[in-house]
């Protein structure tokens, strides 16, 4: 895994904002199911919510179903740190000039 740049190290206290496990929705025609993720801002307004489709692993358990939608909630979540993070790079340098 690449290092996380300095600028991007999570650094506690920072913000109130945060994310929690809001429910599930089961699929009917498989075995899968959507999980609700409710998103709050600093001052504790709600956001939103985001939903993340997981499907039954080997496991088969709710909980395996859970720990998977966090990793893909993870992923996205850096993903989407990375490219904000460019975006502001090239704000950053065309202000510069």
């Amino acid at each position: 895994m690449p290092e996380v740049p300095e600028h991007l190290v999570p650094t506690d206290g920072l913000t109130d904002s945060r994310i929690h496990f809001a429910g599930m929705d089961t699929h009917h025609n498989d075995s899968g199911a959507t999980m609700r993720f409710d998103i709050f801002d600093d001052r504790g307004d709600f956001v939103g919510t985001f939903n993340i489709d997981v499907y039954a692993t080997e496991k088969g358990t709710v909980d395996a179903m859970i720990a998977n939608a966090y990793r893909k909630l993870t992923d996205m979540l850096r993903q989407w740190l990375y490219c904000a993070d460019q975006t502001r790079q090239a704000y950053d340098n065309k202000g510069a000039k």
